[in-house]
């Protein structure tokens, strides 16, 4: 498994039908869950489109990162540990907003301007697969960021 793997897999999902928020946590749960665990892109569905469609709040391709982080690495009981994934989910926001400048969403489509079959926002959302899954694989080699 590989980086370009994340970013084909996102953007495949992506064109197939699924927004930027399923997209990309269904994308990276797959690649990285342990055999026998099974995720569903609906806990993204509110998300795509700045939540809502609203395009008013952040990418969803941000929070639908952020929802695979939390289900690959978060914690599962009150009390838990939830420094790393707090960590991890910090700087895949810090990285996503230097890489498209900015992680609201109607701000990102401005930026974009006219686009067809929303191929920029696939684009960017492949590319953000792409920063997830560099973090996560950093972390699963014993910690630390790239």
């Amino acid at each position: 498994m590989s980086r370009e793997d994340a970013e084909n897999k996102t953007f495949q999902y992506y064109q197939s039908g699924f927004h930027c928020a399923e997209a990309i946590s269904k994308a990276l749960t797959e690649l990285f869950a342990k055999e026998g665990d099974s995720y569903t892109p609906k806990v993204a569905s509110g998300f795509g489109g700045g939540i809502g469609g609203s395009h008013m709040e952040t990418c969803g391709t941000l929070t639908g990162g952020i929802i695979a982080l939390g289900w690959l690495l978060g914690r599962t009981k009150p009390g838990g540990d939830k420094t790393k994934v707090y960590e991890l989910a910090s700087e895949f926001r810090r990285r996503f907003v230097e890489k498209f400048g900015s992680s609201n969403c109607q701000t990102l489509l401005d930026k974009f301007g006219k686009q067809e079959n929303a191929m920029k926002c696939k684009k960017m959302a492949a590319e953000a697969a792409g920063i997830l899954w560099e973090l996560i694989t950093a972390e699963k080699a014993g910690g630390g960021r790239t």
